[in-house]
């Protein structure tokens, strides 16, 4: 891994034990949360912006899937990475055996990877997402419905 990954990551774990990363779960979702739009999650899926920089080109956001939830196949121009807070959730790349993900778990997705992650059938799955290339329009490309089958 590189310095300066490497140091991104540092300073968004700080971050993530100094701030509203490191609440304690609630029965109430904070007003700041948005519903995650039904054409690219299946199930309940709420996200919260932190970072949404166009100028400098990068995205910080806190994604909570309930039970069972997750995203469609997508694929980002840029670099994606997930730090699993809470819960249990998954990782999947097309083609490729599913991961599970636990809290501290942290997965590093290429530029040009057709994946998906969620929560598992059971559990919720909190996790933080940090990415670069946010600046086109066409910076997630979303596609089609994960089946069950394909997890």
């Amino acid at each position: 891994m590189n310095m300066i990954l490497k140091i991104i990551l540092l300073i968004f774990t700080t971050l993530l034990y100094t701030n509203s990363f490191a609440q304690k779960p609630s029965t109430t979702l904070p007003a700041t949360l948005s519903k995650g739009p039904s054409e690219r999650f299946i199930g309940n899926v709420w996200v919260q912006y932190f970072v949404n920089d166009t100028i400098s080109d990068f995205l910080s956001s806190k994604v909570i899937f309930e039970p069972n939830a997750r995203s469609n196949w997508h694929v980002h121009i840029g670099r994606q990475i997930i730090f699993a807070i809470e819960g249990t959730g998954f990782y999947k790349e097309k083609g490729k055996a599913t991961r599970i993900l636990n809290k501290g778990d942290v997965v590093i997705i290429e530029p040009g990877t057709i994946h998906s992650h969620g929560s598992s059938k059971t559990d919720s799955f909190t996790q933080a997402v940090m990415m670069n290339n946010v600046k086109r329009k066409d910076a997630t490309t979303w596609l089609n419905p994960v089946k069950e089958e394909e997890l």
